[in-house]
């Protein structure tokens, strides 16, 4: 009996091989650009069989990569030739409504999650996000931006126990109290530094929430981009002076014209979402509703429909993606930063591409940043400059014009974010982790010194992209570094 055949008798769930139904599934995520065959899939139904799949690699010397939700926005989460964990068959959820803590194995999404918590009645909520398909041990792991996180906090600062399989094979039951200081430093590392670092994680305990109002006021509004110095101006002061129950999301790219929906106009729009009463959520709007608009949808609805509505507009599906993040601070938006906006926008090669930003701050600062592993505490604006198109003869075109649009930005950047994480940035482990990083490392040599689990810009790699010109496409399109790890 072969070794794969041994594998496949002892697992309780399913190990596939390039030619079996579900294996090109399995395979899915939300970038058409990342074409990635691996040798196995193992589908696991506990964390015994996620530890026998961590053996079995090591055994046979494979590169391995875990997928939950398939968003990596690098497409980090297959590989080609080794063995991928899809952890979809893993969603149990159970919720402690007295103690409202929420239980969930890792192959769950947020829509699994949002569905299950509506269903109960509770009105409970998660910090979880605004993409209903997105998985949680990657949002979670590499700390986790929510609508409702200034009131709450990031996601990873609402895990109360996390599971983790390590590389080892062994199962640890990470929380506040753990006692050998090897489970004290995984228990720091895995709130906020990254999803498939130091272990597969498949279950997580989490705090939820009872919002003070049943309904929340929430809506968009656009403006037309060619009024970015008056709206986003106005913008950038007046979101410093917001309650902590407010975020405003801000948005750049094309919208259909109200009047005309075959028609692109140009846009800036806010996302607002107010934790409270619709009509205090309208008044504290009154600065940006009494500027010149294209249109306003204001809501008052239940947080989880509100996400569902909205939460299909930043998919890329099977488009072909390439993604840049970073991290402006309060006061950022600047005339300079909106001339850049205006100038790129004006610019880019694909109708479909845009820029997003979270607002950060309120509870999010509150914790320190050498509390946990997420360092980027402070109150700003987190980007995901998006890059979309669908001819793959079109890739340099769309990934240069991405790539200038963030060196243009980046001396007003004050680092980026790990979960949007980008193949070309030069200096990666400073602009995602800071001054943590070197904990991280070696708290990644003691747990997984082979680099079992080891991908490009993961903890440990020494891949540093240098920025030269032309631009040197091929980290795009592997999993790590060609020095060595996982391919």
């Amino acid at each position: 009996m072969s070794i794969s055949d041994q594998l496949r008798a002892r697992l309780s769930g399913v190990l596939l091989t390039p030619g079996d139904a579900g294996f090109a599934a399995a395979l899915e995520i939300d970038n058409g650009r990342v074409d990635l065959v691996p040798a196995y899939v193992v589908q696991p139904r506990s964390a015994e069989d996620v530890a026998l799949a961590l053996r079995f690699t090591r055994e046979l010397g494979l590169p391995l990569t875990v997928k939950c939700g398939g968003h990596s926005a690098a497409g980090y989460s297959l590989n080609s030739g080794g063995l991928v964990v899809d952890l979809s068959l893993m969603k149990a959820i159970h919720l402690d409504r007295d103690a409202r803590l929420l239980r969930v194995e890792l192959g769950a999404r947020w829509t699994d999650v949002y569905t299950f918590l509506f269903d109960t009645g509770t009105g409970l909520i998660p910090i979880g996000g605004g993409c209903l398909t997105v998985g949680l041990a990657g949002f979670l792991l590499g700390g986790g931006y929510s609508f409702t996180s200034r009131s709450y906090g990031l996601g990873s600062d609402n895990i109360v126990s996390l599971d983790l399989v390590t590389p080892d094979g062994v199962l640890h039951h990470l929380h506040d109290g753990v006692d050998s200081p090897e489970d004290k430093e995984l228990w720091w590392a895995c709130r906020g530094g990254g999803g498939g670092n130091f272990g597969v994680a498949v279950a997580v305990e989490l705090r939820v929430h009872q919002p003070p109002t049943p309904t929340m006021m929430v809506g968009e509004i656009a403006y037309p981009l060619a009024a970015g110095h008056d709206v986003i101006g106005t913008y950038n002061e007046w979101v410093q002076t917001l309650p902590d129950a407010m975020a405003v999301y801000g948005f750049l790219g094309n919208l259909p014209d109200p009047a005309d929906k075959s028609r692109q106009l140009q846009a800036f729009r806010i996302t607002a979402v107010y934790n409270g009463a619709h009509a205090d959520g309208v008044e504290l709007l009154g600065p940006m509703l009494r500027l010149p608009m294209i249109e306003a949808e204001l809501y008052d609805m239940v947080l989880p429909l509100w996400e569902d509505k909205i939460g299909k507009s930043t998919l890329v599906g099977d488009r072909q993606g390439y993604i840049r993040s970073g991290i402006v601070p309060y006061g950022g938006m600047t005339s300079d930063v909106i001339d850049i906006y205006q100038r790129f926008i004006g610019d880019a090669p694909s109708a479909d591409s845009f820029v997003v930003w979270t607002h950060g701050g309120g509870a999010i600062s509150r914790v320190a940043p050498e509390e946990t592993a997420f360092v980027h505490r402070e109150p700003g604006f987190i980007y995901e400059l998006k890059s979309i198109w669908t001819d793959l003869v079109d890739t340099r075109r769309n990934v240069e014009w991405a790539y200038e649009f963030g060196e243009a930005l980046r001396p007003h950047f004050a680092g980026a974010y790990a979960n949007y994480i980008d193949p070309l940035l030069v200096d990666w482990p400073e602009m995602y982790y800071g001054a943590n990083y070197d904990r991280l490392l070696r708290i990644k040599h003691a747990v997984d010194p082979d680099r079992i689990l080891g991908f490009q810009q993961g903890v440990g790699s020494d891949y540093r992209p240098t920025g030269a010109q032309p631009l040197d496409l091929s980290p795009l399109n592997r999993t790590v570094d060609p020095d060595g790890g996982t391919r």
